[in-house]
Parts: C-alpha cells; structure tokens; sequence
C-alpha cells in the first residue's frame, strides 16, 4: 500500500507531499534520489529496524531521512506501516535550521535533529485515531511554525527553480553570478539548504529527468536521451545512470 496527501497551498514551497506506505506481507523496495528529505514516523505496533541492525525506531518514535546521493534497498516487514512528510529540496532546512549536509545519504532519529519536534510530534500522531487524523495533525503541526523567508533561502529557491527548469543542463558558476555571489559563498550555503553540493543536485535532477523519460517513451533511444542531456555517449548516460539507480538504463526500463 501507498498513498500521497498533498500539502495545504501554504506548505508548497516547502512540502512535497504526505505519504503512508506499508502493509500486511513483506515488502522489499529500492529508494532511488530524488533530492528530498523525509521524516517518517512509524505508525506501525512493532518496532521497526534498518537492515544493519543500526537504527530502530520504537512504535510512534520518528526518523528523519536525508537527501539521497545513490539508490537505498529497503525491506518492510509484515504489518509495517510507516508515514512520511517528504520535504521539498530546502524544505527541511528551512523549518528546523539544520544544516542538511549533516545528514546526507544518512537516517537519523527525529529527537538527534530537533528535541522540540520529536517532545511535540510524537504525542499527537499517538493520539490521533487513523491515516487522515495523523495527516491533519501534521499539517496543523508545519502551518503553526511556518519559516519566515530571507534573501538566501529565496535566493537559494530561485537557483533550485532554476536546475529543474534546465534539466540540470547549467552550469554552477552562472547559478551563483544570477545569486550575486561567489562560487565557493554559492555552493556553501547550497550545501546548507539542499544536503548537496550544486554539482551533485544538478546530476540528481539530470538523472530524474532521464528516469521519467524511459518510463514515459515506449522505446527510448539511449543515444539521442544522452545527447539531449548532455553526456557524450551512451556509455557515460550508463555509468551515470547506474551510479544513481544500482542498474543500467535497460535494466530499469524492464523491472
């Protein structure tokens, strides 16, 4: 089972969506990038655990999940159900403050990144009765704390806009002259708000792009997709495509 809720109007510069996932049966699935923080709750009676035994999150207890760089395999056992806030890039930072480069490729239990959240939270998801209830009481939760904008967050907004709208076909150093700033100022407070350098977030985006493509094309020539997204070849859309989803184009395009 999964299921998306999508943020009130106010949230959407900062929300992506709410989403449930789990189940009855035993679920594997991969994780693939897509520049976005989570915190995900375990709404499930069971404690829940990472495959390496290195994190377990008590029922009702939170978990926050920072900007992949690299394809994550997941397995959910039977009567896991789980419920997230997944974070559009700087969405995260902008509500707690937190530098998101701390915990990039990494999952952190929600109280190490911000007391105040996991104190308040967690008590109201427990008492809330089903999905809709949990979903209401979230929203509530981000429209009460609502971040007020500043020039580097709109500045930082403004460049994301940008690498989306281009497919990540730009290059940084016209990103951080069209932000008045130095590349190395640019890039840093980039890292702050996103998790990852502008490089890396520029190749997330080229990857997603070229994701939704072979899903959406019934025969997708791999030549010409490498081309109009700037890879010299096949083979370098290949190696790059591989590095991000743990599998070649073709093999994504059969599963």
């Amino acid at each position: 089972m999964y299921k998306e809720f999508r943020p009130h109007p106010l949230l959407t510069t900062y929300v992506d969506a709410y989403w449930v996932a789990g189940g009855p049966h035993f679920m594997q699935q991969r994780i693939l990038p897509d520049t976005c923080a989570d915190i995900i709750f375990n709404i499930s009676e069971d404690i829940i655990a990472a495959a390496d035994g290195a994190l377990k999150i008590m029922p009702g207890n939170a978990f926050v999940v920072g900007t992949m760089t690299t394809f994550h395999d997941t397995a959910f056992h039977a009567n896991t159900y789980l419920l997230g806030i997944r974070f559009k890039p700087g969405g995260l930072s902008g509500f707690t403050g937190l530098p998101l480069q701390l915990i990039t490729d990494d999952h952190v239990p929600l109280r190490d990144i911000s007391s105040g959240w996991h104190v308040a939270l967690e008590p109201l998801l427990l008492k809330a009765s089903g999905i809709t209830a949990k979903v209401v009481c979230l929203e509530k939760f981000l429209l009460q704390r609502l971040p007020a904008g500043n020039i580097i967050s709109g500045k930082m907004q403004h460049s994301i806009a940008q690498i989306r709208q281009s497919k990540g076909a730009i290059a940084v150093n016209f990103l951080a002259a069209q932000a008045y700033m130095s590349p190395r100022n640019f890039e840093r407070h980039f890292l702050y708000t996103t998790g990852v350098s502008p490089k890396t977030f520029t190749r997330i985006v080229r990857f997603l792009s070229l994701k939704q493509q072979l899903k959406s094309l019934s025969s997708p020539h791999l030549l010409s997709l490498a081309l109009d997204h700037g890879f010299y070849d096949h083979a370098h859309l290949t190696r790059e495509f591989r590095a991000f989803a743990g599998e070649s184009p073709t093999g994504y395009m059969q599963r």
